[in-house]
């Protein structure tokens, strides 16, 4: 379920002691000069500094000004908000001090105590290019770095690491464009084309950061959440996936016959613990012939030994992952049978006393499993990304869905990569009593 920077640093070693990262510099790549500038300063230097001041200041809701290299009222402004921000002397200048605070901020955005609000859209907020050629795998050059630039202004960088501003498209400038697309439901190829382009430059402008559009009138998020949410091993805040409005969660348990995921017995009982209602799932892999019975065995053992029972308050009931092959390929599981799946919907909730939900496609289950309509009794949990729609599509046979999983790039606070995002068809009542409460 669920799957679909800069020249930083260099290693300063010093005598008997360990190899710690310098602070980066020239963050936007137009220059490492970085003299005393004030009003009335212009040169390269005062445009590095305008796209740094950008970088650093949206996450804290600053529409960017202008990167014209021209430093006047509107940089002036923009100055004294950083220096506030980072608590330096704020004199509007930009000396030493502030340079060292802005090429950190810059690499590694922050939050500032003080909010701004919208304010008008500039066309320039890199100063790189304006040209907006097609791009793709080994461009390289002014074009690339004021897409890297741009990526990173519309992009929050807690969940995407900001890009090294560099000029080369390589992997990790692909993968982001694709991130991007994702994020506004264009055609995710990771190429920079004319779409792409007007979109990124629509939300580098802005003093928002991209975030995919809610259905409508489902005002319970939730999240899915699996290895992949651990990017380095970083531990998921469930305090704060609660604190930012998320409600419920499922949490990947067990794959196939043979994985339990890493972070299963740590998740589960913390996202519960932080008050969210969560249930465990499992992705059924159909490998081999008649195995969904040995594998919700499997799942039942590994999601016990977390103390899950699915009768104690905050417990949704199991999670049922029938979908496609998860090795890039997107075909049928080989040996998918509707009698296989009922093997381990049976087994389980037989374990756990709690109708499984079963999370599908409509596509899948038509081209995998015939349209079956053998499975349309379960609550259903669907996936369906398109923008166009108020509610998923709906199997063969079923009436309603209980949720909606609408995007695969939601950025909940407390979770230090994108997940799965969800809507609940319901109320809270309705849910305080799915999960027990």
């Amino acid at each position: 379920m669920r799957k679909l920077a800069l020249a930083v640093a260099v290693l300063l070693v010093l005598p008997g002691a360990a190899a710690v990262a310098a602070e980066p510099v020239a963050v936007c790549g137009h220059t490492a000069a970085q003299p005393t500038l004030a009003q009335g300063a212009t040169g390269a230097a005062v445009t590095e500094a305008q796209c740094e001041l950008n970088l650093a200041t949206k996450a804290g809701r600053y529409t960017p000004i202008g990167a014209d290299g021209s430093f006047g009222p509107a940089t002036d402004a923009r100055v004294r908000v950083f220096q506030k921000c980072a608590a330096l002397g704020v004199d509007g200048q930009i000396g030493p001090n502030t340079w060292a605070a802005l090429n950190s901020w810059a690499a590694r955005p922050r939050k500032c105590a003080t909010q701004g609000t919208a304010g008008t859209a500039q066309s320039v907020v890199c100063g790189h290019s304006t040209a907006r050629p097609t791009l793709q795998s080994g461009s390289t050059g002014v074009d690339v770095e004021e897409l890297q630039c741009r990526l990173n202004l519309a992009m929050e960088p807690g969940h995407y690491p900001p890009l090294t501003i560099d000029g080369r498209f390589g992997d990790g400038t692909r993968t982001r464009v694709i991130q991007f697309q994702h994020c506004v439901n264009a055609s995710a190829d990771g190429v920079a084309g004319p779409t792409t382009w007007a979109k990124v430059a629509d939300w580098s402008s802005r003093n928002t950061y991209c975030v995919p559009p809610k259905p409508a009138g489902h005002p319970i998020d939730g999240v899915d959440t699996a290895k992949y949410q651990h990017p380095g091993g970083a531990p998921i805040n469930w305090g704060a996936v609660k604190a930012s409005g998320v409600e419920f969660a499922t949490v990947k348990a067990t794959r196939g016959l043979n994985v339990t995921d890493d972070y299963l017995a740590t998740d589960l009982p913390a996202a519960r613990n932080a008050g969210l209602a969560v249930g465990p799932y499992h992705f059924y892999t159909g490998t081999a012939a008649g195995t969904g019975g040995a594998q919700a065995d499997r799942f039942v053992a590994a999601v016990r030994a977390t103390g899950y029972t699915g009768k104690r308050a905050g417990d949704l009931p199991p999670v049922f992952d029938l979908e496609w092959k998860d090795d890039g390929s997107g075909g049928c599981p080989p040996y998918v049978t509707v009698a296989d799946a009922k093997a381990w919907l049976d087994k389980v909730q037989t374990a756990f006393g709690r109708t499984p939900i079963i999370y599908t496609q409509k596509s899948f289950l038509d081209s995998c499993l015939g349209g079956t309509t053998a499975l349309s009794a379960y609550p259903m949990q669907l996936a369906d990304y398109r923008q166009s729609v108020t509610q998923p599509a709906l199997p063969a046979g079923s009436n309603t869905w209980l949720m909606w999983q609408y995007t695969d790039v939601a950025i909940p606070d407390g979770i230090p990569a994108p997940a799965t995002g969800d809507v609940f068809n319901g109320t809270q009542a309705d849910l305080d009593q799915l999960a027990n409460r």
